[in-house]
C-alpha cells in the first residue's frame, strides 16, 4: 500500500479513491459523476470525505468566473488539484476537472 505524508504524519493513498476517479466513464451524464464515484463499493468514509475535499478544490468558483473559457476554468481546476494533492494522477485531476466543468455550464 503506498503512503503519502499528511503533515507530520505518513497516511495511505486513497488508491480504491484513485481507481473510482479514474474509472468513470459514463460522460453521457456527467452530473452522475459524484454520486458515481461516491458509491464505488471499495470506499470507505475517509476516502468519501477525500472526494468531497477534492471536489471542493474543482468546484471552487474563482476557477470558473475568473476565467473567460470552460477550457481555462477546466486547466485553472486541474492546476490547483496537481499543486494541493500532489498524489493526484494527471487522469484524476483531468476527471475531477471534467465533472466539475459541467457545473459551471
Amino acid at each position: 500500500m503506498a503512503a503519502r505524508r499528511q503533515g507530520n504524519r505518513v497516511t495511505r493513498q486513497p488508491v480504491q479513491l484513485l481507481v473510482a476517479i479514474e474509472g468513470f466513464d459514463l460522460w453521457s451524464s456527467p452530473w452522475t459523476f459524484l454520486d458515481t464515484v461516491r458509491a464505488a463499493p471499495p470506499l470507505d468514509a475517509d476516502d468519501r470525505r477525500l472526494l468531497d475535499a477534492l471536489w471542493a478544490v474543482a468546484c471552487h468558483a474563482e476557477h470558473w468566473t475568473t476565467t473567460c473559457t470552460l477550457q481555462t476554468g477546466t486547466a485553472a481546476a486541474e492546476t490547483a488539484l496537481a499543486q494541493r494533492y500532489a498524489w493526484l494522477s494527471p487522469l484524476a485531476c483531468r476527471q475531477l476537472a471534467r465533472a466539475a466543468s459541467y457545473q459551471w455550464r
